[in-house]
Order: structure tokens, then sequence, then C-alpha cells
């Protein structure tokens, strides 16, 4: 689920909402690929402690791990809503270097063309008939399912309404 703006920068410290405020859309295109990557592993890095922060608490609240502080820990949604709130921000990092890349690999219009514009000419040209009239034309097949002409008791020879009016 996305989270407020206020709420992340109440989980966060000063330096993580800074590294979070960066990855926002309109701050993320303006990034060089260099600060992008460096980007990405910073957040990596704050993700994974707050993750193992998390981990390490629920263990405390199960009493499976003896605690880190003077007492153990008794809720740990803090701590997990911080890691949530840095992997969205490592996706969106993700998702806008796999973009670039995408798009540095991405063929230009041009070269598009020009590569139509070959095929185009390396085919045959179409056989077309030396006249314009056909042949012999069409030739008829009859159908040998269909009943031959008066076979029907000359139902034919019936109007169509003296046929409708009674039964058959």
């Amino acid at each position: 689920m996305a989270q407020s703006t206020k709420a992340i920068e109440r989980l966060l410290d000063k330096t993580e909402y800074q590294l979070v405020a960066r990855t926002q859309r309109l701050t993320l295109g303006s990034i060089t690929d260099p600060e992008l990557k460096e980007l990405s592993v910073q957040l990596r890095e704050r993700r994974d402690k707050a993750r193992s922060t998390a981990r390490q608490q629920r263990r405390e609240m199960r009493r499976k791990a003896e605690p880190q502080g003077t007492r153990p820990a008794s809720d740990n949604s803090g701590t997990k809503a911080k890691a949530d709130a840095l992997t969205a921000a490592l996706k969106r990092v993700g998702a806008e270097r796999t973009r670039r890349t995408e798009k540095a690999h991405e063929p230009s219009q041009r070269s598009l063309a020009r590569k139509a514009l070959a095929l185009k000419q390396r085919q045959s040209p179409a056989k077309r008939p030396a006249s314009r009239t056909a042949d012999k034309g069409m030739a008829s097949v009859p159908n040998p399912k269909s009943a031959k002409s008066g076979a029907l008791d000359h139902a034919g020879q019936r109007s169509a309404m003296h046929r409708s009016k009674f039964a058959r």
C-alpha cells in the first residue's frame, strides 16, 4: 500500500528521507546514471539494515532471541514500515534504470525506416498477367446435393403465398 509523504517522513531519519525524496517521479529523471546507481546502492544498504532489524525485533517478540536493548521489543511495525518505504523507493530506482537501459537499446525511427526500405527493395516484383482480360472466366461447379428441378412435386410452380397457407 502506498504511504503518504508525511508518514514516510515520520518513519525515516533525515538522510534516509532525502534518499527516498530523490526517487520521486519528478526528481528521478534529472539524476545521472552513476548517481542513480549510487542511490540504489545506498537505498539497498538502508533497506537491508531495516529488514534485519525488523526480523530481530520479530524474533525478540516471540522470545526466540535475546533482546538487543535493555528490554525486548514489543512491536516491529514501525521498522517494517520503514523497510517497506525503502523497498518502494528501491523499486522506483530499479524501474528507472530498466527504462533507461531499454531506451538506450531501442532502435531509432530512422534505422527502422531504412531497414523496412531495404526489405521492400529485396522483394521480387509482383507477377501480373500480360492482359487485363480473364482467360476462360469462371466455371460453374454443379452441387451434387441439390435436388433436380421439379423433383419436389413441382413445388416451384405454386406460389409462395399458397405454400405458406397450408400445412405440409
